[in-house]
C-alpha cells in the first residue's frame, strides 16, 4: 500500500495572491523571517515565530526576485524595473536607487556583491548590488538565443562562474573574473531553472517538458547531457538542490514539489499541499528555532507558503 504524502509543518496564508518569489531572514545561527513578494508589487514579511504577517508594503509591480542584506532589499519587477530599499525598525521600505535592465521572467542572482541581471539580445548585466552602477557586460558568441530564462551562480576549479538557461534550450558557462564565454551546450527548449553542485560538478535544468535533464561540467568546462529523468507531468518552475547535497525539489506546473535522493536521483516522496503552480522553493540557511530544524518553503500560484522538515 503506497504511503501518503507528509502534511507540512506550517501553511502560511494572507490573501497575498499569485507569489513569484521568497526569502529567508537569517543571522549566523537562526532563521527568523521569511519575506514573499507578489504579482500584485507587495513584499510580506513573515515572523517565523508567530507564523503572522508583521508588514506589507506595495513597492511595485510584478516583483519576480527580492534579495535581503544588511538590512536592505532589493527588488526585480517584470518590467525591468530594480530597486534597492532600505529597511528601517520599523519594517518599513525607504527607496534608495534604481536601475532598468531588460524585463521578463528571469530572476537576478548575486555573485561577490554583484547582482547579474537579463540584459538585452540575450546578453547579461552585472550591477554592483549597494549603488546599482553597472560594472559589466556578458555578450554570448551565440546569436538568436532568446530571453534568458534563468541563472545559476557555479564554482569550478575554485574560481566563480555563471550559467545561464536560455529559450532555445542553450546553456552558456561565464567565467565571472574575465568575463569570457567558457562553453555552451543546447538542452530542451524553454529552461526554466538551473541548479548545480559545484563538488562533484552535476547540475539539472527544469524545462517546459516533463523531463529533468542532468548534466555535468568538466574540469575543461565541457557541459554534458548525463542522463534525462521523467516525471508524471510538463513543466517545472523550479530546481533547488538543498545545501548538504542530498536533496532536490523540483517545482511543477500541476503544483507538486517532487523531492529525489541527490545521490541516486530516485524519487523520494511527491507533496500535493499547493493547487497551482509551484512558483519557488527555498531552503533556510540555518534553523528556525520554533521548528528546531532547517525548514524547506515552498510558494505558488494559490497565494499560500508551505513549510516542511523533510529529510533532514
Amino acid at each position: 500500500m503506497a504511503l501518503l504524502p507528509p502534511d507540512p509543518l506550517f501553511c502560511l496564508k494572507s490573501n497575498m495572491g499569485h507569489v513569484h518569489n521568497i526569502c529567508f531572514i537569517s543571522n549566523e545561527t537562526t532563521t527568523t523571517h521569511l519575506l514573499a513578494a507578489t504579482e500584485e508589487g507587495f513584499v510580506y514579511l513573515w515572523d517565523l515565530k508567530t507564523n503572522r504577517v508583521k508588514s506589507k508594503q506595495k513597492l511595485g509591480t510584478a516583483i519576480q526576485t527580492i534579495h535581503y542584506f544588511d538590512s536592505h532589499l532589493i527588488t526585480q519587477e517584470k518590467s525591468g524595473l530594480v530597486q534597492l530599499w532600505d529597511i528601517n525598525h520599523e519594517a518599513n521600505y525607504i527607496a534608495v536607487k534604481k536601475y532598468e535592465c531588460s524585463g521578463g521572467y528571469c530572476r537576478s542572482i548575486i555573485v561577490n556583491n554583484i547582482l547579474i541581471l537579463p540584459h538585452t539580445d540575450s546578453a547579461l548585466v552585472g550591477i554592483d548590488k549597494k549603488t546599482l552602477q553597472k560594472n559589466f557586460t556578458f555578450i554570448p558568441e551565440q546569436t538568436k538565443l532568446g530571453y534568458v530564462m534563468c541563472l545559476e551562480a557555479v564554482k569550478i576549479a575554485n574560481n566563480e562562474h555563471v550559467l545561464a538557461g536560455y529559450e532555445t534550450g542553450d546553456v552558456v558557462l561565464w567565467d565571472f573574473v574575465t568575463k569570457t564565454q567558457r562553453s555552451n551546450t543546447r538542452l530542451k527548449e524553454y529552461i526554466t531553472s538551473i541548479t548545480f553542485d559545484s563538488v562533484i560538478g552535476r547540475g539539472v535544468c527544469g524545462n517546459s517538458s516533463n523531463t529533468l535533464q542532468f548534466f555535468t561540467i568538466d574540469k575543461n568546462y565541457a557541459i554534458k547531457l548525463k542522463c534525462e529523468v521523467s516525471v508524471t507531468n510538463d513543466g517545472c518552475n523550479i530546481v533547488q538542490l538543498r545545501s548538504d547535497r542530498r536533496l532536490l525539489a523540483c517545482g511543477g506546473w500541476d503544483g507538486r514539489i517532487r523531492l529525489f535522493s541527490w545521490k541516486s536521483l530516485r524519487i523520494l516522496v511527491v507533496l500535493n499541499q499547493h493547487h497551482k503552480a509551484i512558483t519557488d522553493v527555498k531552503f533556510s540557511p540555518s534553523i528556525v528555532p520554533d521548528w528546531n530544524s532547517r525548514v524547506m518553503a515552498v510558494t505558488s500560484g494559490d497565494g499560500s507558503i508551505s513549510l516542511w522538515s523533510l529529510y533532514n
